[in-house]
Protein backbone atom coordinates (compact mmCIF):
# COMPACT_ATOMS: atom_id res chain seq x y z
CA UNK A 1 0.00 0.00 0.00
CA UNK A 2 1.31 3.41 -0.71
CA UNK A 3 2.11 6.10 1.47
CA UNK A 4 -1.11 8.81 2.14
CA UNK A 5 -0.73 12.13 0.02
CA UNK A 6 0.50 14.83 3.09
CA UNK A 7 -2.97 15.86 2.53
CA UNK A 8 -4.59 12.89 4.19
CA UNK A 9 -2.50 12.82 7.40
CA UNK A 10 -4.55 12.36 10.67
CA UNK A 11 -4.74 15.54 12.38
CA UNK A 12 -2.92 15.67 15.58
CA UNK A 13 -4.39 16.37 19.07
CA UNK A 14 -3.63 19.66 20.82
CA UNK A 15 -1.51 17.42 23.40
CA UNK A 16 0.58 16.17 19.71
CA UNK A 17 1.09 19.70 18.71
CA UNK A 18 2.21 20.64 21.98
CA UNK A 19 4.83 17.47 22.30
CA UNK A 20 5.79 19.31 18.57
CA UNK A 21 6.42 22.97 20.18
CA UNK A 22 10.24 22.12 19.45
CA UNK A 23 9.11 22.59 15.71
CA UNK A 24 7.88 25.79 15.86
CA UNK A 25 10.39 27.27 17.88
CA UNK A 26 12.95 25.78 14.97
CA UNK A 27 11.28 27.90 12.82
CA UNK A 28 11.17 30.99 14.39
CA UNK A 29 14.80 30.73 14.85
CA UNK A 30 15.09 30.02 10.67
CA UNK A 31 12.99 32.98 10.42
CA UNK A 32 14.58 34.90 12.48
CA UNK A 33 17.83 34.32 11.03
CA UNK A 34 16.45 35.77 7.65
CA UNK A 35 16.06 31.89 6.29
CA UNK A 36 12.34 32.42 5.18
CA UNK A 37 12.11 29.85 3.18
CA UNK A 38 13.28 27.27 5.65
CA UNK A 39 11.37 28.59 8.45
CA UNK A 40 7.99 28.31 5.64
CA UNK A 41 8.90 24.58 5.38
CA UNK A 42 9.07 23.67 8.87
CA UNK A 43 6.36 25.07 9.69
CA UNK A 44 4.55 23.55 7.02
CA UNK A 45 4.73 20.26 8.06
CA UNK A 46 3.02 21.04 11.60
CA UNK A 47 0.53 23.51 9.85
CA UNK A 48 -0.71 20.25 7.62
CA UNK A 49 -1.62 17.93 10.81
CA UNK A 50 -2.32 20.52 13.35
CA UNK A 51 -6.31 21.28 14.28
CA UNK A 52 -8.16 24.52 14.36
CA UNK A 53 -7.29 26.63 15.86
CA UNK A 54 -3.75 25.92 16.06
CA UNK A 55 -3.90 25.94 12.26
CA UNK A 56 -4.69 29.45 11.19
CA UNK A 57 -1.93 30.59 13.73
CA UNK A 58 0.87 28.60 11.66
CA UNK A 59 -0.94 29.69 8.23
CA UNK A 60 -0.27 32.79 9.51
CA UNK A 61 3.27 32.50 10.26
CA UNK A 62 3.94 30.11 6.95
CA UNK A 63 2.54 33.79 5.35
CA UNK A 64 4.99 35.98 6.87
CA UNK A 65 7.71 33.82 6.13
CA UNK A 66 6.41 33.45 2.64
CA UNK A 67 5.84 37.40 2.00
CA UNK A 68 9.29 37.81 2.65
CA UNK A 69 10.68 34.97 0.65
CA UNK A 70 8.86 37.35 -1.54
CA UNK A 71 10.40 40.40 -0.48
CA UNK A 72 14.27 38.66 -1.43
CA UNK A 73 12.78 37.57 -4.85
CA UNK A 74 11.68 41.51 -5.79
CA UNK A 75 8.52 40.42 -6.02
CA UNK A 76 6.20 43.21 -4.56
CA UNK A 77 2.56 41.99 -5.12
CA UNK A 78 3.24 38.64 -3.70
CA UNK A 79 5.20 40.35 -0.47
CA UNK A 80 2.39 42.91 0.33
CA UNK A 81 -0.58 40.29 -0.71
CA UNK A 82 0.54 37.67 2.28
CA UNK A 83 1.67 40.35 4.81
CA UNK A 84 -2.02 41.28 4.63
CA UNK A 85 -3.53 37.74 4.50
CA UNK A 86 -1.08 36.76 7.58
CA UNK A 87 -2.11 39.73 9.31
CA UNK A 88 -5.62 38.79 9.02
CA UNK A 89 -4.93 35.65 10.51
CA UNK A 90 -2.70 36.23 13.40
CA UNK A 91 -5.09 39.29 15.02
CA UNK A 92 -7.30 36.54 15.91
CA UNK A 93 -4.24 35.28 18.24
CA UNK A 94 -3.10 38.34 20.03
CA UNK A 95 -1.74 39.19 22.61
CA UNK A 96 -0.09 35.87 22.71
CA UNK A 97 -0.12 32.72 20.99
CA UNK A 98 1.96 29.39 21.08
CA UNK A 99 5.16 31.13 23.11
CA UNK A 100 4.43 33.91 20.29
CA UNK A 101 4.06 37.47 21.04
CA UNK A 102 1.49 38.34 18.75
CA UNK A 103 0.74 41.50 19.87
CA UNK A 104 4.27 43.04 18.87
CA UNK A 105 4.28 40.68 15.19
CA UNK A 106 0.84 42.31 14.20
CA UNK A 107 2.69 45.76 15.02
CA UNK A 108 5.62 45.20 13.23
CA UNK A 109 3.94 42.84 9.95
CA UNK A 110 1.59 45.96 10.22
CA UNK A 111 4.59 48.63 10.18
CA UNK A 112 6.76 47.03 7.28
CA UNK A 113 3.48 46.40 5.01
CA UNK A 114 2.76 50.19 5.75
CA UNK A 115 6.36 50.98 4.61
CA UNK A 116 6.48 48.91 1.49
CA UNK A 117 3.21 50.71 0.48
CA UNK A 118 4.64 53.82 0.91
CA UNK A 119 7.29 53.07 -1.41
CA UNK A 120 5.50 51.32 -4.03
CA UNK A 121 6.66 48.89 -6.46
CA UNK A 122 9.20 50.44 -8.29
CA UNK A 123 11.06 51.67 -4.52
CA UNK A 124 9.97 48.82 -1.97
CA UNK A 125 13.68 47.09 -2.66
CA UNK A 126 14.58 50.38 -0.23
CA UNK A 127 13.12 48.94 2.64
CA UNK A 128 15.93 48.42 5.06
CA UNK A 129 16.39 44.88 6.15
CA UNK A 130 16.36 45.51 9.76
CA UNK A 131 12.49 46.56 9.26
CA UNK A 132 11.65 42.77 8.83
CA UNK A 133 9.67 42.09 11.77
CA UNK A 134 11.10 39.24 13.94
CA UNK A 135 8.97 36.68 15.73
CA UNK A 136 9.27 37.60 19.54
CA UNK A 137 8.68 34.62 22.04
CA UNK A 138 7.68 35.29 25.21
CA UNK A 139 10.40 35.02 28.82
CA UNK A 140 9.70 30.82 28.83
CA UNK A 141 9.56 30.59 25.18
CA UNK A 142 12.94 32.00 24.35
CA UNK A 143 14.66 30.34 26.79
CA UNK A 144 13.43 27.46 25.33
CA UNK A 145 14.53 28.52 21.63
CA UNK A 146 17.99 28.65 22.86
CA UNK A 147 18.10 24.81 23.30
CA UNK A 148 17.14 24.19 19.77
Amino acid sequence: MKDAPARNLPIFTDEEVEDRRHILLEGVQQYNEGYFFEAHEIWEGLWMQSPWPTRRFLQGLIQVAAAFVHFVRHEYPGTVRLLGHAHEKLADFAPRYMGVDVDRLLSDVAAAAKELHGLGPERFEEMPPERIPEIALLENEANAARKV
